[in-house]
């Protein structure tokens, strides 16, 4: 049940904002959907390129090594508690459910802003998930990149170009 609840959906009212959507089963691309529900709650701005999952193969690899940055920055460690919420009673249609703001601030105990890394940002919308959302498009695309955010913590570039090898031959061809 998610922190802080005390009444059912029906109870309260709440408006579900949650619509179907499909992502690549491709790790970068599950991160992007979950930058992007990140930027749907908090409504960030001008960051269309690391949210277009659909497309996830266009990004280039600096802009990879950006978006694993961003979502070290905004870690569910980050979120959840503060718009983002466990709870499978809220999460009626699918994994993850997005509910306005206004219907839901006195019973998650939500302000229309949060501190995260610091830094205020606008609160629009809350997000309940179930645990296995979270593995799906958070904890097991991290674990695949683990390794590049490794190259990341200590200031290289993430993405490794492949190394070039060069052969030589003392061979001699006779015709």
């Amino acid at each position: 049940m998610a922190e802080g609840f005390i009444a059912s959906r029906d109870e309260i009212g709440l408006k579900r904002t949650s619509s179907k959507t499909s992502v690549p089963a491709y790790p970068k691309a599950k991160l992007m959907y979950y930058f992007k529900c990140v930027c749907s709650v908090l409504e960030l701005r001008n960051l269309a390129r690391f949210t277009n999952y659909s497309n996830f193969h266009n990004l280039s690899e600096e802009d990879t090594d950006a978006l694993l940055k961003l979502i070290v920055f905004f870690s569910p460690d980050e979120l959840i508690g503060k718009v983002f919420f466990q709870s499978d009673e809220l999460c009626v249609n699918y994994n993850n459910e997005f509910y306005e703001l206004e219907k839901i601030s006195h019973i998650f105990g939500v302000t229309d802003s949060v501190l995260i890394g610091g830094q205020t940002k606008r609160v629009v919308k809350i997000m309940t998930f179930k645990r296995v959302w979270l593995e799906n498009n958070y904890l097991e695309p991290f674990r695949f990149y683990a390794h590049r955010l490794s190259r990341i913590a200590l200031g290289l570039p993430g993405y490794e170009p492949p190394r070039r090898i060069m052969i030589t031959s003392r061979a001699c061809l006779i015709q």
